[in-house]
């Protein structure tokens, strides 16, 4: 008898641990698929390389980790290409980018803006920036814009904002076509790339966003006396070299997947960073402001006709049907119509004369 309830309590207690056993799985399995989907991931433009970008806007996620405790905030630097795949597969919750880009992400995929940048620099911050068309000053023929005719000219990237678009505008508004005026037209891919290639003479001239040059002279990586900027802007209250127009900064933007809810506790955090935070200063920001109107970015792009603009004013085949379906399908039962009356005249007809053929041909026999 003693040996059966032993055998039971062996058994009722390798039952137990069993059971323990797998909840400490089930309990193991949860926390690392939970800690799997609190992780956000910012999609983040490296406008001057993936080790820059990461080094930069860390702080950033760091701070919105703080903030919002129940999420873990990394940052994934990507380039120009990659930005449109990352946010097209669902592969990261926010985006940081261009405004162009945005206006692009925002056409294609429906990310939608929560707040906008704030430049910094020198105690000034700016939600605007703008483009530099720069040479450098050993070129003592190129003074203007006009002057870039037949020379050679690099940009940061085709989709680039501050670092080709802006410029490009500039360049339309002075007659100048730059693929087919200029000697040559590279993109370098990084800001960085693009002042270096000035600097060394590999190009006659280039282009980059505001406030590049002023931060990699201060970084002791150019001297940045030994350049001249061209078409040169002089807004009120903005200091940074300036060849272009302004345009709202960029935009932290939601993309379609993301919750209102984390959306709303970020947007909140982001308006709340101080200039003075640690995120801040390493970003060199001032912070985040409320969404800006975008509507200058898609000015530039209808008037240069890239995307999302580039078929802007074009008319075809498929943009008709989808306007005038309803006047295009009356218009051919009408034309259907109008085919089965005569089909139906001229057989008419043809009988009526066969008819009359028919009698005169029998008045003939009886005559």
């Amino acid at each position: 008898m003693f040996w059966y309830y032993k055998q039971k309590l062996s058994f009722i207690s390798n039952q137990k641990w069993a059971i323990l056993t797998l909840l400490l799985f089930f309990m193991l399995v949860h926390c690392i698929t939970y800690g799997q989907e609190m992780q956000i991931k910012v999609g983040v433009l490296a406008l001057r390389g993936a080790e820059e970008s990461v080094k930069r806007w860390t702080p950033t996620a760091e701070y919105l980790s703080v903030q919002i405790p129940e999420y873990s905030f990394v940052i994934v630097p990507l380039d120009f290409e990659e930005i449109f795949e990352a946010v097209e597969y669902g592969e990261v919750d926010f985006v940081l980018a261009n405004s162009a880009i945005y206006i692009e992400l925002e056409y294609l995929y429906g990310v939608d803006r929560i707040a906008t940048l704030k430049d910094l620099w020198q105690g000034q911050a700016f939600s605007q920036f703008g483009g530099v068309i720069f040479t450098s000053k050993t070129q003592k023929d190129i003074n203007n814009l006009v002057d870039l005719k037949n020379e050679s000219f690099m940009a940061v990237h085709e989709t680039s904002f501050g670092g080709w678009r802006m410029a490009q505008r500039e360049f339309k508004d002075n007659g100048i076509d730059p693929y087919r005026n200029f000697a040559e037209i590279q993109f370098g891919g990084t800001h960085d790339k693009v002042v270096y290639a000035v600097q060394k003479g590999q190009v006659d001239a280039g282009t980059v966003r505001t406030g590049i040059l002023e931060k990699m002279n201060e970084e002791g990586k150019i001297d940045i006396t030994d350049f001249i900027v061209l078409n040169q802007q002089h807004p009120d209250n903005f200091s940074l070299l300036l060849s272009t127009r302004l345009y709202p900064e960029w935009p932290f933007a939601r993309v379609k997947h993301t919750s209102d809810q984390l959306s709303q506790l970020v947007s909140i955090a982001l308006l709340s960073m101080r200039s003075d935070s640690q995120a801040a200063r390493v970003a060199g920001i001032a912070g985040w402001t409320i969404p800006h109107n975008y509507q200058p970015v898609h000015d530039c792009l209808q008037e240069l006709s890239v995307s999302p603009y580039e078929d802007l004013g074009k008319i075809t085949l498929a943009n008709l049907i989808q306007q005038y379906w309803y006047w295009i399908l009356v218009g051919f039962i009408v034309a259907i119509g109008l085919v089965t009356i005569t089909i139906y005249v001229i057989r008419l007809n043809r009988k009526l004369n066969i008819s009359t053929i028919e009698q005169k041909e029998s008045r003939n026999r009886l005559g």
